[in-house]
Parts: C-alpha cells; sequence; structure tokens
C-alpha cells in the first residue's frame, strides 16, 4: 500500500497525525491496526452491498471514519433553513423520460476534479453543475475556477474549506459571474486552507439564472433529464471511503455530509460524480441504487438543487445519452 498510495496519502494530508510520545515502532503499529480496521470496515460494506466492490486501493486506508469524515464531509444541519426556503422546481413529474440518461456523454461535463486537503465538496459540486448548465445553455463548456468560490464566495455562510451550501455558490456564480481555471487555478487542495480572495480575474457572465430545489425519486429523475444537479448525499464513511465499482445500496449513517453532481441515471441507479479524483470509484463515478424510497440510498434525492437555465439550449442527440 506504502508504494502505490503512500505518495498520495502524504501529499494529501490523509497520513495518521504524528504523535511525539510515540516512538516508531508504536507509529508503526497504529498504521497496522489502522490498516486492519479499515479491512474490517471493507468486508461489512461488501456483506451490506452485495452489488458493489470495495478494496483499500486507495490513499484513505490508514485514515479512521471519524478522521474521514472531517476530511472530506460536512455539516449541513446549519443553514437548512435557507435551503428549504429555495424556490421549489416547477417540475411535471408525469411528463415521459427518458429510459435512461448520461450527461458524461453530452460534452458538457468536464473531467472528475479532486478537493484535495479542502473539504470543499459544496463548491466543487456548485461548479461541475454550473458548468454543465452553461454548456446546456450555450453549447461552451468552460472550465470555471473552483478557488474563485472556495476564496470568495460568502453567500449563505460560504466559508470555503470549512463549508458551504452548493446552492449559495451557485447563486454567487449566477450574479457575478465565473474566472475561469486558467486565470484563478486551485490551490486550496494542496494547502488546506481557503485563501484570500483576488479580484484580478475577469469573470465571464454564466447564462443560468436562480436556483431552484426538488426532493424525491421522480423529481430527481424529471430534473436529471433537463441537465445534472447539484446532491447531498452521506458520503463520509467507509462505504464511500472504500467504494472501487457497482452500485451502492446502503449507507452506514443518517445524515447528509457530502456534496456531489447527480449526472445520470439508468433503470437500477443513478450515477454520481465525486470530487476525490480519477483514481476513486468508477475513475471518480459512484452509482447509487434507485428505487429505495423516502430519502433514497445515501439520501441521494433528499437535498437536489440546479440553476434554471435562462437561455435555449442547443440539441443534444438521443443517441448520446442514453444507454
Amino acid at each position: 500500500w506504502r508504494q502505490d498510495f503512500g505518495a498520495a496519502a502524504t501529499a494529501q494530508g490523509l497520513l495518521p497525525p504524528a504523535v511525539e510520545s510515540q516512538s516508531p515502532l508504536e507509529a508503526e503499529t497504529d498504521a497496522l491496526q489502522r490498516f486492519f480496521d479499515n479491512k474490517v470496515a471493507i468486508e461489512i460494506a461488501r456483506r451490506t452491498n452485495p452489488n458493489a466492490t470495495f478494496d483499500n486501493d486507495h490513499p484513505f486506508a490508514l485514515m479512521t471514519d471519524a478522521e474521514f469524515k472531517n476530511h472530506v464531509g460536512l455539516s449541513f444541519e446549519e443553514g437548512y433553513s435557507a435551503f428549504r426556503s429555495l424556490r421549489t422546481a416547477d417540475l411535471d413529474v408525469f411528463a415521459p423520460r427518458a429510459t435512461s440518461m448520461d450527461w458524461t456523454t453530452s460534452n458538457c461535463v468536464n473531467p472528475v476534479r479532486n478537493q484535495g486537503k479542502c473539504a470543499g465538496c459544496w463548491l466543487f459540486s456548485a461548479v461541475g453543475t454550473a458548468e454543465s448548465a452553461h454548456c446546456l445553455a450555450t453549447g461552451e463548456l468552460i472550465d470555471l475556477s473552483e478557488q474563485q468560490v472556495t476564496s470568495c464566495s460568502t453567500n449563505g455562510g460560504g466559508q470555503g474549506c470549512q463549508g458551504g451550501w452548493p446552492h449559495a455558490a451557485l447563486d454567487y456564480l449566477s450574479s457575478g459571474g465565473g474566472c475561469l481555471e486558467q486565470d484563478y487555478p486551485y490551490t486550496s487542495g494542496s494547502s488546506g486552507q481557503s485563501g484570500t480572495c483576488q479580484n484580478s480575474c475577469s469573470k465571464k457572465k454564466l447564462s443560468f439564472g436562480a436556483t431552484v430545489r426538488v426532493s424525491g425519486e421522480a423529481a430527481l429523475v424529471t430534473a436529471l433529464n433537463t441537465q445534472p444537479v447539484s446532491v447531498l448525499v452521506e458520503g463520509g464513511n467507509s462505504v464511500w471511503r472504500n467504494y472501487r465499482g457497482g452500485v451502492i445500496t446502503q449507507c452506514p449513517g443518517a445524515r447528509s455530509d457530502h456534496a456531489v453532481v447527480a449526472v445520470g441515471y439508468d433503470s437500477s441507479s443513478y450515477k454520481i460524480r465525486n470530487s476525490w479524483g480519477a483514481s476513486w470509484g468508477e475513475a471518480g463515478y459512484v452509482r447509487l441504487q434507485r428505487g429505495g424510497g423516502g430519502k433514497g440510498t445515501c439520501n441521494v434525492v433528499e437535498g437536489v438543487s440546479f440553476p434554471i437555465i435562462s437561455a435555449p439550449k442547443p440539441t443534444v442527440s438521443v443517441e448520446m445519452l442514453l444507454h
């Protein structure tokens, strides 16, 4: 494991914290215990999710559940009232819908990103959703700056690497425009710090409107027939940490603590774009079971938000999207 993932774990700050009083032998014993504990967690994940595969071939393998949750997860308890005050999208959930959708084949979804040391899943979810919305409205796929949102967006209590809400970041981008990644590159992934807002870059006006929300299986599927959407999930756990592929059917917790982008669905699952790099999961993506009722698998249908596309979108070939 150290040979394959030690360097990445070190670069991302994922190794056990150094304890001054520990001897080298004690530190090694602690690392071995962590590795063993994670293998136990993998076996539990396999039993509870028989349609998915799990392994420790990733940089997170020496983290405890609490450390992992703190590294990638956020608390969405504070600010829920503001989220619920968003206008509910007027969707016709009884309208004809495609049997399956995959926006990653539409040329309107950028490659998977890696949030690194920054607990900024909320802004990666927002930026990914915004890039696709702008592309579907204009035909232009741009690479927006996550660092701009990290350092500059204080909408809805946004605090960069300390947390925020995707809908607030979407409103920030809609009202003020977004810098491009090439002009304002992402640095918080390596520093773990939100950084100071820089206003020197030229902001591009984005072609979408206000952010709306929906909840429930039918509403999420209906929304995905129009565009990729931001979703809140329960992801700061051993099931997500060790996920390699297949369809997750059960998460071990109860509260949403991670924000991602839903980019499609088929008859049995939703396709989700994560922000932990392309080496995680299915090239950076994960599939969650459809049809579970309630909040959905890992709460995927509970907190859905997306911007209204404010201009006619170009025709997207149905053959590109259907599988």
